[in-house]
Parts: C-alpha cells; sequence; structure tokens
C-alpha cells in the first residue's frame, strides 16, 4: 500500500482522518484517530494546549460542532511507511451528512445583493458575506485522491486538506491563514476581494476603490480585535496582492509576539473568527442577517481548520474555496463580501470564479 492508497483505504472505510498539505511544501501529511467516537471540544487557550487536528464551523450549534481528530497514526508522505497500524482499525459504516439543497439562481443572488446594500444605506452594518452553494451531482468518492493531488500541484501556496468525522467529509484548497505560529512569533492576515490572476491584476493601483475599501475593513476588524485584547503587533505589511492558484487577492499580513498571546489565543481566535472577510462587520449585525437570509447551512466552510502542536506549530486557516462531499453529489461553497459600492452581477461572476477553483480541477478526473 502507498500513502494515496492509504488514504484512499481511510475514506472507503470511513474511518476519522484527516490529509494535508501546509502552503508551498511537497509533504502530504495523514492523521488518523483510531477511535471512531469523535472527540468534541470548546474554543479556549486550554485546547491550544493539546495535539491533533482542529475543525471548526461558520457557527458552533446543535448541528455543527468543533471537533479534533487525534493523531494515534501520524504518517509523511516524504518518510518509509508501514501501514499495518492502518490496517487494524475497526472500520466504520458509512453514514451521509444530512443535506438540504439551498442552491440558489442568478436571479435569487441579484435578489439579494440589493438586500444587502440596502440594509447598509439605511445603516444596519457596512458590509455582510453572502454565499451559496453550487451542486455538482455525481459520486466521487473513489476520485477523491486524484482530486487531492490535482489541488496540491495546482494550488501550491494553499492549504490544501481532506478530512473525516462524525459523518461530515470535506475537502478544499484554502489560501487565507487565520493564525499560524512560526518559531516566536504568531501571522494573522486580512485578505478580502478576488480577480482572475493575469499580470494586470497583480498591479494594486488596478484594483477599484470597492476592493480596496473592503479589504481596509477586514483590516481594520483585526487591528480592533487586537487592541481589545490588548496585544501589539509588531509588523503590518500590506495591503498587496497575493496570487492564490488561479485568482489574486488583496493581503494584509500581521505579525504577533507569540509570548505574548499564548495565554490568550483562544481568546484572540474566538474574537477574529469569523473575520469581516467571511461574516461582515460590525459582526454581530452582519451574521443575523446571514442567518436569516442564506438558504443553506454553511457548516464547515467559512469556519476553521488545521494542526495544533503537530510539528510543534498552530496552523490554522479560513475553510475556503471548499467543498462537502456526499455519496452522490458534491457540494461547493462560496461567498462575496457585499458593501455599499458592490456590483450584483460582479459579485456574481466573483462567486463564480471561486467555484473555478475546484471545478477546474473536478473536470480534470
Amino acid at each position: 500500500m502507498n500513502f494515496i492508497q492509504a488514504i484512499q483505504y481511510c475514506i472507503e472505510n470511513n474511518l476519522v482522518f484527516v490529509a494535508y498539505q501546509l502552503p508551498n511544501s511537497d509533504a502530504v501529511r495523514l492523521v488518523v484517530q483510531k477511535n471512531p467516537d469523535p472527540v468534541q471540544v470548546d474554543i479556549n487557550s486550554k485546547l491550544f494546549e493539546k495535539e491533533g487536528f482542529l475543525v471548526s464551523p461558520f457557527i458552533e450549534n446543535e448541528k455543527n460542532h468543533s471537533y479534533l481528530i487525534q493523531p494515534d497514526l501520524n504518517y509523511i508522505s516524504n518518510d518509509y511507511v508501514n501501514f499495518d497500524d492502518l490496517l487494524s482499525i475497526e472500520k466504520i459504516p458509512h453514514s451521509d451528512a444530512e443535506f438540504s439543497n439551498g442552491s440558489i439562481s442568478k436571479k435569487e443572488f441579484v435578489f439579494q445583493v440589493d438586500e444587502i446594500r440596502n440594509a447598509i444605506k439605511n445603516g444596519l452594518f457596512e458590509k455582510a458575506v453572502i454565499s451559496r452553494i453550487k451542486v455538482v451531482d455525481r459520486n466521487y468518492r473513489s476520485k477523491l485522491t486524484d482530486i487531492f493531488q490535482l489541488l496540491s500541484s495546482s494550488y501550491t501556496n494553499a492549504f490544501i486538506y481532506l478530512f473525516n468525522i462524525e459523518g461530515q467529509l470535506w475537502m478544499g484548497a484554502t489560501p487565507e491563514p487565520l493564525i499560524c505560529s512560526h518559531k516566536n512569533e504568531l501571522g494573522t492576515v486580512s485578505l478580502a476581494g478576488t480577480r482572475e490572476y493575469n499580470a494586470e491584476n497583480l498591479n494594486l493601483h488596478n484594483w477599484s476603490s470597492k476592493e480596496l475599501v473592503e479589504q481596509e475593513m477586514v483590516t481594520r476588524f483585526i487591528e480592533k480585535t487586537l487592541s481589545k485584547l490588548d496585544i501589539d503587533y509588531l509588523q503590518k505589511d500590506g495591503p498587496y496582492t497575493k496570487k492564490a492558484g488561479n485568482l489574486v487577492h488583496l493581503r494584509t499580513d500581521f505579525t504577533l509576539d507569540f509570548h505574548k498571546v499564548n495565554g490568550q489565543l483562544g481568546s484572540l481566535v474566538k474574537a477574529i473568527h469569523p473575520t469581516s472577510a467571511v461574516c461582515g462587520l460590525p459582526k454581530k449585525e452582519a451574521m443575523g442577517f446571514i442567518i436569516e437570509h442564506e438558504n443553506h447551512n454553511r457548516s464547515y466552510y467559512s469556519g476553521f481548520l488545521g494542526p495544533i502542536n503537530i510539528d510543534e506549530r498552530i496552523l490554522l486557516f479560513v475553510n475556503l474555496r471548499c467543498m462537502q462531499v456526499l455519496c452522490d453529489r458534491l457540494v461547493l461553497h462560496i461567498g462575496a463580501g457585499i458593501t455599499s459600492d458592490s456590483n450584483p452581477e460582479d459579485e456574481w461572476a466573483e462567486t463564480e470564479i471561486k467555484a473555478d477553483t475546484l471545478l477546474s480541477i473536478i473536470h480534470k478526473v
């Protein structure tokens, strides 16, 4: 059994596992939990003293929980691997996650954008991120490792993952870090604005005022959050353009002192998530609008996930450019940040471009 066959074995036997590849790395890690019972966790500072792979939803509720996949078995693709321990794990019966098709038409999406713009004009909030789903009807389970490999080779600066826990099988290639540690530093980013990748869009001066303002909103949100927690950042870089596969985003980087944050890391994560890049501003009011108007359950889309204390690092990413895998379909999740200057047609086009991150790969298999 080779490494890819081991991942396929986990899928076919419904094991609790995650396979992931870090940005700008050629190594894939496979983490498998022996016990089939999910380990539900709370987001607090004590959690970040544990080891495992964290999966957290957009909103915690009775349907969507945070889990920590235990690293009982831990394999790296670049190493010699013996999978005897993996083969001894008891298989888990398949149970597909509940799915209610809440996909909307372009006309309905445009109507939602207009509703948000009217709410902004009436002073209810400054920005809201509306999302939609795109359903691909076909059983792709036997092709998931092919998709994973293609994502890894196509989007080398993204966080590529495939996880399965409690009937939730998800895959993605996200460009957005939430909180990442490196030696004595922590990093977080504000990321907003999406265009197709080309030379023109790499030039910051070619972006519209709407896009620049949207990105600045996310930056201000992070600055205010850090200030409320009395956390000073060591450095701020941006905004600048950042290539992510076939897309380009506007991004600003923040560098923090790990030792000054460590005792309140849980508070920082809870305060930042969900960022205004996936929710809106002010957070409470935008969240209320999203819950009331979106036709689908975001579940783990625009939540966050990543390894904690594996290789002595904390690497959390916002779950974007992702899809839920069901027995007979793929459910792609895509969104757009709406401000007073948003053009509904342009916002629809942006969601189509984002969906192509995954669709362009899916169509190859």
